[in-house]
């Protein structure tokens, strides 16, 4: 079955209607996130898991504004694709609603069973994704690390380089060695079905 588009959330005041139990929009199959900063490459992310056009990828960073979530039965559940952060030519006043908005879907959704934080391989973690990876845990979700664009680290010494400054960093800021980041890229196959799997079995 391909993956259908249900819904958009755009203001907080839709949710008493869009979320009644374990139940989104009539669907119960449990929610998984995906949020990054806004050109980490989420939405080609999206797409090349589900093998459909759901999410709309732009030149232009911080497109998506709304919540939108996609039926995905191949993976047994609903897709959740999160406003980008940290996207600077937006006022301050928006990017603060749209936090209000992240914040207010995940503590209303108690059938949100993962996020994907999305992590840009030559650049992360930066300052605004360890302040996310901390609201995350705060709020008890289980994170799952994605390094996305591995494609772009172009050799295998710039490759374990890269793997080791950004493991440290994670592994001082959350005091602990105990995570598994995935390293993906959607012109690599083989890690796009290593990502699938854990998202499915995970």
């Amino acid at each position: 079955m391909a993956t259908r588009f249900i819904t958009t959330l755009a203001d907080q005041r839709q949710l008493p209607t869009l979320i009644r139990g374990e139940s989104l929009a009539g669907h119960i199959a449990p929610r998984i996130a995906m949020v990054g900063r806004s050109n980490v490459g989420k939405s080609s992310l999206l797409n090349k898991l589900t093998g459909e056009m759901s999410a709309r990828v732009s030149s232009t960073p911080g497109r998506t504004r709304a919540i939108h979530f996609f039926d995905w039965p191949e993976g047994k559940s609903i897709l959740v694709d999160l406003p980008g952060y940290g996207f600077a030519k937006r006022s301050h006043d928006e990017r603060e609603e749209w936090g209000k908005l992240i914040q207010a879907y995940i503590q209303a959704d108690k059938n949100l069973k993962r996020v994907l934080l999305l992590l840009d391989s030559k650049a992360g973690p930066t300052a605004l994704d360890l302040d996310a990876l901390q609201f995350l845990l705060d709020q008890k979700i289980n994170v799952l690390l994605v390094f996305t664009k591995y494609d772009q680290l172009k050799n295998q010494s710039q490759r374990a380089l890269r793997k080791r400054e950004a493991l440290a960093e994670l592994s001082e800021f959350l005091g602990t060695k105990d995570f598994s980041p995935l390293w993906v890229s959607v012109r690599d196959p083989k890690s796009l079905a290593i990502l699938k799997k854990e998202i499915v079995h995970g």
